[in-house]
């Protein structure tokens, strides 16, 4: 059954496993990522008002084979009155729009190559940096711009979001990748 609360989160290799093992660390980004997961779920419908497409189903940390590893993955799709709450729908025949975020606390650049990257696979995608860093960057939005990736600002501890850029989503033929994307967060339902 579908946990529409939920955050699942996609169990797979992750490259910071093959370090030796010690004590586990805090993963700072980890828990900026978390935490802004949580607080757009709840802001969901709010931030994008024009949108139809109301149910969503948000998957962290999923392995798209060649084109990385994206920190959360959002799909939202258009309400199905005769879908049985107790089986989750084929993610595929709902046409969902896909939502790629990348968090970074300190090198937007690498964040903004690795959220270009998503967009192989994704209807928009979004680089997510603490408040304070988003508005230095702001000076840069011409670039998010002609990339059309987004550019936002999350505040942890207001539990703010702040949009500087969101592109429209593109939506497009479903790719291969956008396939292994949906095909991804439905085992990770599933299971």
């Amino acid at each position: 059954m579908l946990n529409a609360l939920g955050i699942y989160e996609c169990q797979s290799h992750n490259p910071q496993r093959n370090l030796p093992a010690s004590e586990p660390k805090q993963n700072p980004e980890a828990e900026f990522a978390e935490r802004f997961a949580r607080v757009y779920q709840e802001r969901f419908i709010k931030i994008h008002s024009g949108t139809s497409k109301r149910r969503t189903l948000f998957v962290r940390e999923v392995p798209v084979s060649g084109n990385g590893i994206a920190d959360l993955l959002v799909f939202s799709w258009s309400e199905m009155p005769a879908i049985e709450e107790s089986a989750f729908p084929d993610l595929e025949e709902l046409d969902p729009t896909i939502r790629a975020f990348e968090f970074k606390i300190s090198d937007w650049r690498k964040g903004l190559m690795q959220a270009h990257r998503y967009k192989y696979f994704s209807h928009a995608s979004i680089l997510v940096l603490p408040s304070h860093k988003a508005k230095t960057v702001e000076s840069q939005l011409d670039i998010f711009r002609k990339l059309q990736i987004g550019l936002w600002g999350f505040s942890p501890d207001a539990g703010t979001i702040i949009c500087l850029y969101t592109p429209r989503p593109i939506q497009k033929q479903i790719t291969r990748h956008t396939q292994k994307a949906i095909r991804l967060a439905a085992q990770v339902v599933g299971s």
